[in-house]
């Protein structure tokens, strides 16, 4: 453990940057000021990251080889009794990684977005959300406990919401930012309780061992690997209040803010904000905090069986079902954001089998191939006079060859081939489901195959409806002359969302290159970044173990010391023997395994190659071939939610909750003592006539009331 004061530059560049576009540049209205800035403080962050990352020009070794975590104590936010809460940062191997493609993508993306952006009336207002986010999501994964975490965690909620909703006069997005908010906020209540029983089981929300002032602080992990066994593999667990419980709530959290069943509908809808904001926090960094906080907690998750299961069904559960809707979508913006859904089941169902490491292997490679995609569509949504649809669009290649190639190699590396990034990280997905071979008692569980299966039949699926999507872009005839503007465009939303008139002789244009130039950046990642985790068993393919050493996934080693190795004693009571056996020894590299990964890796490219040749083969003749209504109405999934939760609760709230017990009963209440006050000093009014004869007369009556009184009790006296 390591102090370094740098890390609070990370994460207060940004908000810095907001602050001052949301002050100054919203007063000079500046664009090339508002951009400068707002690039200006996420390139500081990247470069400090880096520094403390890898250890460049620090007096201490690179958060990513040492052997603790690198911290920085801001302030101690809040301590009663036992329970203390530090506004505490924290890098290690994880967030370090986390990071590094944040703070990198974003900068690229806030480069992108200045040429994008160009004319709005409120650029500087977008840019302050931006950086505000970036604050955000940056204090969510260098927090170095829940309750910090969770603060970034609602931060970034909160940013969401003002950037998906950015075109403020546009109903289609004021109804997106307002579906993400509440969705999520469902997931939240999930977090929060998690965190509540968390402190119970453990007394500590600290993430890393620690002191200060003198104080020994024990982390969550630390307690739970030392003094709990693993929970039962049972579904009464769930609610036993236990490790399973924290782990399930955890999930629910995850589960609304990386869209996975059944809270995944406000993100297909966030594509109503700008591009740039599909790209940042609906690809590379929000949507994936979902996994960072499993994969944060999975010192937990491995004594929770039960959680694991539930979050490997509902993780393949959820890939295969958002496939299928973005096999018909035609929207270019729809189709990737359902693909996000799908790669991010991807991402659980690794986390449920226990294969953390590449989990987050595959955060990070899709975080360069999605980010690139998102950008590229907002290149060709720009070229195209912010039309959306691709049924107006063939042939662009044409006209946006830059565009055109660096979308081929999100294309590719989405789809795994090699030696594209997705490749590498998708296959290895794929082979550890393959091999998890039962971590739990047999017959609990239907086994590891069936979610295989469940993800092969996914890739195939990617690679069509994104050689679908390109095929309908950038190849076959062009039908952009037919277009006509309409509600569903991404335009810069003139703040009365005004539509310019697409002139008759328009034609495509390549983006500027502000925007093509992270375009490109972000294609070499996409090509190269997944080589730095070459599993195991392709690293010793000869010519191959030259490059990265024999058996050497880098990546792995890097993120090793994160993931709690547990041996056979913690499971003795709840799992037979040879289950904790494969369990304990799941990183076995026998020749066996090794050949069944390289099999396993060479059906996974024949089927990525089947899927582009049923694409190519069904659309490229015919790019607006017909597909079953039901996907392109997203298995009508809005309707079901709309007539069976939504507006029984609309109607509730409405005609139970205001008009009769809010109107009928509180209302009530109030609005009839006032009526009786009101009824009984018209009463009294009468008294007052004005006339002073009829006073004299009140007040003679009173006076032999008076007298009569004490007469009446005189005489009750004397007898």
């Amino acid at each position: 453990m390591t102090e370094n004061n740098l890390l609070s530059l990370i994460v207060f560049a940004p908000l810095v940057g907001a602050v001052i576009n949301w002050v100054i540049g919203g007063k000079l209205k500046n664009e090339v000021f508002s951009a400068v800035v707002a690039c200006t403080a996420v390139g500081v962050s990247t470069v400090v990251a880096f520094m403390i990352a890898f250890g460049i020009g620090t007096q201490h070794e690179g958060a990513l080889f040492a052997s603790g975590p690198v911290l920085d104590q801001v302030w101690t936010w809040m301590k009663v009794g036992e329970f203390r809460a530090d506004f505490g940062l924290g890098m290690d191997r994880l967030s370090g990684i986390y990071a590094l493609f944040i703070t990198f993508v974003g900068l690229l993306i806030h480069i992108f977005a200045t040429g994008y952006m160009h004319g709005d009336k409120g650029f500087y207002r977008f840019f302050a959300y931006l950086n505000l986010f970036m604050f955000s999501m940056l204090t969510l994964i260098l927090a170095d406990n829940y309750l910090l975490m969770f603060v970034g965690w609602e931060g970034v909620g909160l940013c969401s919401y003002l950037l998906i909703g950015y075109y403020i006069n546009k109903d289609e997005a004021r109804k997106a930012a307002k579906k993400a908010f509440v969705m999520n906020r469902i997931g939240d209540w999930g977090v929060l309780m998690g965190i509540f029983l968390t402190f119970t089981l453990t007394g500590t929300i600290s993430f890393f061992d620690k002191t200060v002032d003198g104080e020994t602080v024990n982390s969550v992990f630390t307690v739970v690997s030392t003094t709990m066994s693993a929970d039962p593999f049972t579904w009464g667990a769930i609610v036993g209040g236990g490790l399973t419980s924290i782990g399930v709530l955890l999930f629910i959290g995850a589960c609304g803010k990386s869209a996975q069943i059944p809270l995944f509908t406000w993100l297909p809808d966030a594509m109503a904000g700008p591009t740039p904001v599909s790209a940042l926090i609906h690809a590379a960094t929000m949507v994936t905090a979902g996994v960072y906080l499993v994969v944060r907690s999975n010192s937990i998750y491995q004594l929770a069986p039960t959680a694991m299961v539930i979050i490997a069904v509902v993780g393949a559960a959820t890939a295969i079902f958002a496939a299928t809707i973005g096999l018909a979508q035609n929207d270019i913006k729809k189709v990737l954001a359902y693909s996000t859904v799908s790669q991010l089941g991807y991402m659980f169902l690794a986390c449920g089998v226990g294969a953390f490491v590449a989990a987050i292997f595959h955060v990070m490679t899709h975080a360069f191939f999605k980010a690139l995609l998102f950008l590229g569509s907002g290149s060709v949504i720009h070229g195209m006079h912010h039309e959306q649809d691709m049924r107006k669009m063939g042939n662009l290649k044409k006209y946006m060859p830059i565009t055109f190639a660096t979308m081929m190699t999100g294309w590719l590396a989405i789809a795994g081939i090699p030696i594209f990034a997705g490749f590498f990280s998708k296959d290895e997905i794929l082979y550890r489901t393959f091999a998890a071979d039962n971590y739990f008692p047999a017959g609990l569980f239907p086994g590891n195959e069936y979610l295989w299966i469940v993800g092969v039949i996914t890739a195939v699926l990617t690679a069509v409806y994104m050689t679908r999507m390109m095929v309908m872009t950038f190849w076959g005839p062009e039908r952009f002359h037919d277009k006509t503007h309409d509600e569903h465009h991404d335009a810069h939303a003139d703040d009365d969302d005004h539509h310019h008139a697409v002139p008759a002789d328009f034609k495509p244009h390549e983006s500027p290159w502000v925007m093509t130039l992270p375009l490109v950046l972000l294609a070499v990642l996409s090509t190269a970044g997944g080589l730095i985790g070459i599993p195991y068993g392709l690293s010793s393919l000869p010519g191959v173990s030259a490059i990265v050493g024999k058996e050497a996934n880098h990546f792995a080693d890097t993120l090793a010391p994160v993931i709690v190795k547990y041996d056979q004693e913690k499971f003795k009571d709840v799992m037979p023997a040879e289950v904790a056996t494969k369990r304990a020894g799941y990183e076995s590299h026998s020749a066996e395994a090794v050949f069944k990964e390289r099999v396993l890796a060479v059906v996974s490219v024949v089927l990525a190659m089947i899927g582009i040749g049923i694409g190519w083969f069904i659309f490229r003749r015919n790019p607006l071939r017909k597909l079953p209504k039901i996907l392109e109405q997203k298995w009508k999934i809005d309707e079901l939610y709309n007539g069976y939760i939504v507006d029984p609760l609309t109607r509730f709230s409405a005609n139970r909750l205001w008009k009769g017990f809010d109107v009928g009963f509180i209302d009530g209440m109030v609005n009839g003592a006032g009526a009786a006050v009101v009824a009984l000093g018209g009463t009294a009014r009468k008294i007052q006539g004005g006339f002073v004869r009829s006073y004299a007369a009140v007040i003679l009556f009173g006076a032999l009331l008076v007298i009569g009184f004490f007469i009446y009790y005189g005489f009750r006296l004397i007898g």
